[in-house]
């Protein structure tokens, strides 16, 4: 079975007691229904944004540049290089320098993945998740229980499609 029928499949029988719903009233159904949803969309789209961030990452590494294992091995601690990126006597300097490559990193790692956390695959799902609570409060068929009861389902369903869709 291909990946699309067994999501279409699993989909149809998630919501066969979903459906039971109805039975108490439209307004715990449509709660439940709006954040399964928007918490299914939110994690299926994180997972493939990351995905598609650390495929580019993996592409991008030269393996040339890193020791090769017996030189792990001999000198796993880089005593015996000849050349210091960095000699510091004192150790106050050392540690000063040490939290300002620090920060630099941080602020070069929030750089450079930022496109996993600004992509469409994020930002479309977390706009149906905002106007989806809107619709539901301005027309007062918000029920909080059954909305973070189904927030929670959501996460879970999205994350086991995404499990199966984006693994390889």
């Amino acid at each position: 079975m291909t990946k699309i029928k067994k999501t279409i499949l699993f989909i149809v029988l998630l919501h066969i007691p979903i459906a039971l719903l109805l039975v108490i009233s439209d307004a715990v159904f449509a709660s439940f229904e709006v954040a399964m949803l928007s918490g299914a969309m939110i994690t299926m789209g994180s997972l493939y944004a990351y995905r598609n961030m650390i495929r580019s990452k993996v592409s991008e590494v030269d393996l040339d540049v890193h020791k090769d294992s017996i030189d792990m091995m001999d000198d796993p601690y880089d005593l015996y290089e000849d050349e210091r990126d960095l000699e510091i006597a004192d150790v106050k300097e050392m540690i000063k320098a040490e939290k300002k490559l620090q920060k630099q990193a941080i602020i070069e790692n929030t750089v450079k993945n930022s496109g996993a956390w600004v992509s469409a695959y994020r930002l479309i799902p977390y706009a149906f998740f905002a106007l989806g609570f809107i619709t539901l409060e301005n027309n007062q068929m918000l029920q909080l229980l059954p909305y973070l009861i189904g927030l929670g389902y959501g996460i879970v369903i999205g994350y086991l499609i995404a499990r199966e869709w984006f693994t390889s």
